[in-house]
């Protein structure tokens, strides 16, 4: 898995939202983008613990 720096920032969400600027590649063809690198990282490390990107979004959301 690996992180990169989008090419330009992804508006998603409402219009209050930061633009998205990273995201997560990996395994396979998941990706996951996020605001912060910091983010992105986080939820790499609970990618790499579990079995699928359900299970990382819910470990990823309760150690935010």
């Amino acid at each position: 898995m690996k992180i990169e720096r989008l090419p330009h920032p992804v508006c998603s969400g409402d219009w209050h939202d930061k633009p998205l600027k990273w995201t997560v590649i990996g395994p396979g063809n998941e990706v996951q983008n996020f605001r912060t690198k910091t983010d992105a990282t986080t939820y790499r490390r609970c990618r790499k613990v579990t079995s699928s990107i359900g299970e990382a979004s819910r470990l990823f959301i309760a150690s935010t």
